[in-house]
């Protein structure tokens, strides 16, 4: 699987398209709940065996974790030291 990179001009996009899509996305949890239930209905009817289909829900939650947890150093870092460079994030999520 090909590695993720995250950057803000993504983000600022898939927000646009929310927003435009209901003006009232521009609540960021409202729009996060938007893209968890893109997410869900994807995972639903992507043709996965149903058994397989928890844990692959229970690997994105993880891998959503790590990124939390990686945007949220990076914006303490950013804080500290003031660099753009740190706000941007990357990952790699496979299935197991």
């Amino acid at each position: 699987m090909a590695e993720i990179v995250l950057k803000p001009e993504l983000i600022k996009g898939l927000q646009k398209v929310l927003v435009d899509y209901d003006k009232a996305n521009e609540d960021p949890v409202l729009a996060a709940q938007y893209l968890s239930a893109v997410v869900g209905s994807i995972v639903a009817t992507s043709g996965i065996p149903k058994d397989a289909q928890k844990e692959i829900l229970d690997q994105l939650i993880d891998f959503i974790r790590y990124v939390y947890d990686q945007q949220t150093k990076a914006v303490n870092d950013t804080s500290n030291k003031n660099t753009a460079e740190s706000q941007e994030a990357f990952g790699k999520w496979e299935p197991k």
